[in-house]
């Protein structure tokens, strides 16, 4: 039952445009990579300009514990969803009791006049329900974006007046939350300046609090250091791709070729491309440190120990991280244009989409590429997937599911020299692009 009033609630919420497009989390369309690249492309537009990107990282005090059910209530209201659907979330969340119990003694029973039921499938929805209107607080000086109880509030800043209007806007954002009873964890907050130089020495307050400022912050799951160079996100996730390494080493003596795949794939690669589009590398030195894990995991198969990288790459039929990390750039734009993502969303990159009117390039959907000084920009998401991306066949981009896509991007990419070698790159210059075998 909750899941048909959730549905039904969603359905409305997107038919009419209802949530915010700066909130993330628990909305069909939107993922934690999406808003970071969306994120990563503002900040290195701005910074182009020069200046430094100042971010306040918040933190909610218990937050699905402490949202009142009738200010609830009279949001939903608000948003005009039908009288029966509320009357039912009214009734799903009232006359709720607790109790406390130490060893064998119980407290009296109290009744829960807040929190949203936490493991349920409405509770969710409804707190994002509840915070949809907390964008609004901050001016249009400022920026906001959401991903469920985390908040991260951001302004270009190129002089000491930009400073003071993030300052008066981190204060509207305590003012709602006091209005409607959230408790911001202060000492849980951070801030951190982005930039090639941070020529702003900055310092925020909460309630006559100050912030802690930070040079890197872990966002979801994402570690951002102050100069947008990832090194040390790389570094913790090689670490911890070496930990799974260590138990597979300790635990299964004889690895069958097979065997192995199946366990690197599920428990060491995985950590390693976890959003790796956001953090991509670009840097040879960081490269090579990647590539190293898969270098040093495919030796603990004895049968092929002895063989060259290369070599051992051909026979388990693991491609290289580089390869995988390009492909891994295909498959998010293929998603923005093919409408897997919310379109809401996404226009800030599907609308550089070349007019075909004026431009025939191989395929519908060529990104148009704009001059770029800094290298912080050049390599981002945004730009690094262009002269990749216009290269591809239509007979590719074309696909109607992503299995097809990535099944027609890995045939047309069969003979890539990078997939097996990663000191090579994909080549992007003139190929025979329309020789993709289509089933």
């Amino acid at each position: 039952m909750e899941a048909i009033v959730r549905d039904k609630i969603l359905s409305y919420f997107k038919v009419n445009m209802l949530f915010t497009d700066k909130q993330f989390g628990f909305i069909k369309g939107r993922s934690t990579t999406l808003q970071l690249l969306q994120i990563l492309d503002k900040w290195t537009e701005c910074l182009e300009d020069g200046g430094q990107i100042d971010v306040i990282y918040t933190d909610l005090e218990k937050a699905f514990d402490k949202i009142p059910h009738r200010r609830l209530i009279s949001k939903l209201h608000s948003y005009c969803i039908h009288n029966n659907i509320v009357e039912w979330l009214e009734a799903f969340l009232s006359n709720r009791k607790q109790r406390v119990r130490i060893g064998n003694t119980f407290s009296k029973w109290a009744a829960v006049i807040s929190g949203i039921p936490q493991g349920s499938v409405l509770g969710p929805i409804l707190f994002i329900i509840y915070i949809n209107d907390l964008v609004e607080c901050c001016g249009s000086n400022v920026d906001i974006f959401l991903f469920a109880d985390d908040a991260k509030i951001f302004s270009h800043i190129k002089t000491d007046q930009d400073i003071k209007q993030l300052q008066c806007e981190v204060v509207n954002f305590k003012n709602w939350m006091d209005t409607w009873l959230l408790k911001l964890n202060v000492n849980k907050c951070k801030s951190v300046s982005y930039g090639r130089c941070i020529a702003y020495p900055s310092e925020y307050t909460v309630s006559d609090t100050v912030i802690d400022k930070v040079d890197k912050i872990k966002d979801l799951g994402i570690v951002f250091d102050c100069r947008l160079k990832f090194g040390e996100h790389i570094d913790e996730k090689i670490n911890r791709a070496y930990q799974m390494l260590g138990i597979i080493k300790r635990n299964f003596i004889h690895l069958t070729p097979d065997s192995f795949v199946v366990l690197y794939k599920s428990i060491v690669r995985s950590h390693l491309e976890y959003s790796e589009c956001v953090w991509n590398p670009h840097h040879q030195q960081l490269i090579e440190k990647l590539e190293k894990v898969q270098k040093r995991a495919t030796k603990l198969i004895i049968t092929v120990k002895s063989l060259k990288y290369e070599e051992r790459l051909r026979y388990l039929n693991l491609p290289t991280l580089k390869y995988r990390r390009i492909r891994g750039d295909m498959i998010e734009v293929y998603k923005m244009f093919s409408g897997r993502y919310d379109a809401t969303i996404t226009n800030w990159f599907t609308n550089r989409q070349i007019d075909k009117k004026y431009d025939v390039r191989s395929h519908r959907f060529c990104i148009h590429q704009f001059p770029i000084k800094f290298d912080m920009r050049k390599f981002n998401f945004t730009n690094r997937v262009i002269s990749v991306w216009n290269t591809l066949p239509d007979t590719v981009v074309s696909a109607n599911t992503i299995d097809t896509f990535k099944a027609r991007l890995d045939r047309f990419w069969s003979d890539q020299e990078v997939k097996y070698n990663w000191k090579s790159d994909i080549i992007t210059g003139s190929r025979s692009q329309v020789s993709v075998i289509i089933e």
